[in-house]
């Protein structure tokens, strides 16, 4: 294994891309150790030909169920509060009213609460376009005003990550951390949400 300054590659090379078809899919395998997460391998793929991009992660470390569950209650929360989400967690935020669920093509991703409000503003609005009843797109369109006051800060919120492998995290900016909940177990009440 070579060492680099990422992590510890597992293998590098160039390979067919399953889009374009050329031989042009540069692929890196690395093994990092994060804490709070243990080993992880980081998948890179990118096609130099069609622009194809993908990253993946896989846990090599199996934990229990985790809730996390973050009141975000100013910008400097939306700013500064990291985002680790796993393939298998559930992203919800019953204030806001939504929910990124897990599934096969579920993406695992390292994101600041800005941003991932970013990811969900980015569906809504692909969702407005796509509506056909103009109840609906009142519907999204007050969504989307809520999550833009939610990322000036404007707009407090609870924002909750439920992973059954314990693969994700929420870590809230420096001192504001007894803030967080944490479960070991999903609860009854949770569901209901």
């Amino acid at each position: 294994m070579a060492e680099s300054s990422f992590g510890k590659v597992l293998y590098r090379g160039v390979e067919k891309c399953p889009i374009c078809g050329a031989n042009s899919l540069e692929v890196a395998e690395l093994l990092y150790e994060i804490p709070s997460f243990g080993n992880v391998i980081l998948y890179s793929y990118r096609c130099s030909n069609c622009g194809y991009r993908h990253v993946d992660l896989q846990y090599l470390e199996e934990k229990k169920w985790k809730t996390y569950k973050y009141d975000i209650k100013d910008e400097r929360d939306v700013t500064e509060t990291m985002v680790f989400r796993s393939k298998t967690c559930r992203i919800r935020s019953p204030d806001l009213g939504f929910s990124i669920d897990p599934g096969i093509a579920a993406e695992a991703f390292i994101t600041t609460v800005e941003g991932l409000l970013y990811k969900v503003l980015d569906l809504a609005e692909r969702m407005l376009v796509l509506s056909e009843s103009e109840e609906e797109k009142s519907k999204i369109r007050e969504f989307i005003e809520n999550v833009r006051k939610a990322l000036r800060g404007e707009k407090p919120f609870t924002l909750i990550l439920e992973d059954p492998y314990g693969n994700s995290l929420i870590r809230p900016p420096r001192g504001r951390e007894d803030r967080l909940e944490t479960q070991g177990l999903i609860s009854s009440e949770t569901d209901k949400e």
